[in-house]
């Protein structure tokens, strides 16, 4: 029966009471769905935009915000390769974390002159100029990391035979890495073997945008930022001529501090043959206008990189949850004998105490609901060292066993048997059921919305246990999805850690949405009774 009827919602007051009450829901209900939503956004973004708390990322509809994410993308975070072909200036504010007011405003190339450069980077040999978009200190995955690992799985098919040719002992296909490059240093050279030659064979295939020239300036320009420190007032005025940032400074032929960056510093492949001279040959112009083409490859590609920002830390995560451990495997296995004992052991216990009239029902009761008094925190330990001299830890066992009863559920489940009508026990027995029948056949079946909560609950405790989950199981071939998670952290940048939480939350939402019903049904039929 309805708190206020047909008649009375009609008045003035009554509705206005029922709009306040509505507006007080919808308010709740959006400061519910506000830190899941700021959580998913942040599950979008990356190094650039991970802490602006919008839920609508920028780059979706900002096209310098989008620049940036491709910049920092390209170099991989690291600012002073970008400042060699931006200036330093623009490549700090492009980097920042602190989105400015104005972005620097970079004018992209034509398609003709984009085209030209284009032609110019594939012709470039393999020795003068780096890959770009490595995956950078702190990233667990990149464009170019994906690429490579499919390029190798291509040649050999399997993980085993990578491992065979390469001499390494990689668990997963997400574990190969592609050999170290540092052309810049004069005194490297590469280790000749199989992976070397297969990585040239993988380079030379890379489109234009993965190539970042390695050119005469930006090396000056770094010699002087070693040699003086970082410090611009320290460079000789008139190597500095005027400039107001090391990526101004420009080359000094007959400058002795440039004879000796020549002789001590440039590696000998670039004195005679470098993308400088090979660009001022075929055009005239002293630079190389990467900055330009690059601006010219997100306006032409913008939807291709909003989807693949969008979708790139989810889909790590799916990529490493999938083929890192079992965590999936464990945590189904988990939450299924959760539910399984609960709905096992705490119907059959309820059932014997209303059942069956003992002198001591009351106090077991009592001692069933004193259990909820003390937090799971604090029989941590004594759960830890009975399983340990049982021989049970970093087992399935030792995982369900200690929760397989619940007072609460014990105490709940009696309750609403107690609420029964006994008439229709009386009649059941005269019938000739005996107590298998009459508990299994005709008391579960009416406590379905109950034990609905109860395997809600149970689902819920399994799913995000962690603490007790890695004290008992601490091999990594039984962690847990929310074990796995944290220990994620320590290695994942935040918006990684938020498309993860986001993917380990979507269970409990699913279940919860195709349960409502009977879960509210559980709620409210206790209190009818």
């Amino acid at each position: 029966m309805p708190l206020i009827s047909p008649v009375g919602r009609k008045s003035w007051r009554s509705r206005l009471a029922l709009a306040l009450v509505y507006g007080v829901l919808i308010v709740g209900g959006i400061t519910m769905v506000y830190p899941f939503l700021l959580m998913a956004s942040t599950g979008t973004k990356g190094p650039t935009d991970q802490y602006d708390q919008r839920i609508v990322p920028a780059y979706w509809s900002d096209e310098s915000e989008l620049f940036r994410k491709y910049v920092d993308d390209k170099y991989a975070g690291k600012i002073e390769q970008a400042g060699w072909f931006y200036g330093e200036a623009n490549a700090i504010q492009l980097m920042s974390t602190d989105r400015p007011e104005n972005p620097p405003n970079v004018e992209p190339l034509t398609d003709d002159q984009a085209k030209r450069f284009e032609e110019f980077l594939l012709g470039l040999p393999l020795d003068q100029w780096e890959v770009g978009f490595q995956p950078g200190s702190g990233r667990l995955s990149s464009r170019l990391l994906k690429r490579y690992q499919q390029y190798v799985l291509s040649l050999y098919g399997s993980v085993e035979k990578i491992n065979e040719v390469y001499l390494e002992q990689n668990a997963v296909l997400q574990t190969v890495q592609p050999p170290r490059e540092v052309f810049r240093s004069k005194q490297w050279s590469p280790r000749v073997d199989q992976k070397w030659k297969d990585w040239l064979k993988f380079k030379q295939s890379l489109p234009a945008e993965y190539r970042i020239p390695i050119t005469v300036r930006s090396q000056w320009q770094e010699f002087l930022r070693a040699k003086y420190r970082n410090r611009l007032d320290q460079v000789p005025e008139e190597v500095r001529a005027g400039a107001k940032e090391f990526a101004q400074i420009e080359p000094l032929p007959n400058h002795p501090l440039y004879q000796a960056f020549l002789e001590k510093s440039l590696p000998d492949r670039y004195k005679n043959d470098n993308p400088d001279r090979r660009w001022f040959e075929l055009t005239g112009e002293a630079s190389l206008p990467l900055a330009r083409y690059d601006a010219w490859h997100v306006r032409n590609h913008a939807g291709d990189l909003k989807k693949e920002y969008t979708t790139r830390n989810y889909a790590t995560i799916l990529d490493y949850i999938a083929l890192h451990g079992r965590a999936v495997w464990n945590t189904i296995v988990f939450c299924f004998l959760a539910v399984a004992t609960q709905l096992i052991v705490n119907p059959l216990a309820a059932w014997a105490l209303s059942r069956y009239t003992m002198p001591a029902t009351g106090k077991i009761l009592l001692f069933l609901l004193a259990t909820m008094a003390f937090p799971a925190e604090v029989t941590m330990i004594p759960s830890f060292l009975l399983l340990k001299d049982l021989g049970l830890l970093n087992t399935f066992a030792a995982l369900v066993l200690p929760t397989a009863a619940s007072g609460y559920s014990i105490y709940l489940l009696k309750g609403f048997f107690d609420s029964l009508p006994r008439d229709l026990f009386e009649n059941a027995s005269l019938e000739g059921a005996g107590e298998g029948t009459l508990l299994f056949r005709i008391t579960l079946p009416l406590t379905k919305p109950v034990m609905a909560v109860i395997a809600l609950t149970a689902f819920m405790g399994a799913y995000g246990a962690f603490i007790y989950a890695f004290l008992v199981a601490q091999d990594e071939r039984m962690w847990t999805l929310m074990v796995w998670i944290y220990q994620l952290q320590s290695r994942a940048p935040m918006s990684v850690m938020m498309a993860a939480l986001t993917l380990a939350a979507l269970p409990t939402l699913v279940v919860f949405l195709f349960a409502q019903r009977v879960i509210l049904r559980g709620i409210i039929l206790p209190g009818e009774k």
